[in-house]
C-alpha cells in the first residue's frame, strides 16, 4: 500500500486536534479551571500528534534487511576425505 507524503502524519494531527478540544471540553463540563483545560488539551495533543508522527516515520522507513552472505565451499579435495 503506498500513501502519498505526511497522510498518516496529517490524519494523526486532525485527531489530535480532534481529541485535544474533546478533552478541553469535557475538562471545562467537569468544572475544571480554563488554565488546567488548556493544559490538559496541549498535552493530548502533543501526545496524539507526536503518535501520528511516529506512525508516518515507520510506515516510510524502507528497511531492507542485508542479503545473507553465501557461505565458502570446501575445495573439491577436502570435500573426498570426508
Amino acid at each position: 500500500m503506498t500513501f502519498r507524503p505526511y497522510t498518516v502524519a496529517r490524519w494523526g494531527v486532525y485527531l489530535a486536534v480532534a481529541a485535544a478540544v474533546m478533552s478541553a471540553w469535557l475538562g471545562q463540563r467537569a468544572g475544571a479551571s480554563l488554565d488546567f483545560v488548556l493544559l490538559r488539551g496541549v498535552f493530548v495533543f502533543v501526545v496524539i500528534a507526536g503518535l501520528g508522527f511516529g506512525a508516518e516515520a515507520v510506515l516510510t522507513v524502507g528497511f531492507v534487511p542485508p542479503a545473507p552472505r553465501p557461505t565458502p565451499s570446501l575445495p573439491a579435495e577436502e570435500q573426498s576425505d570426508e
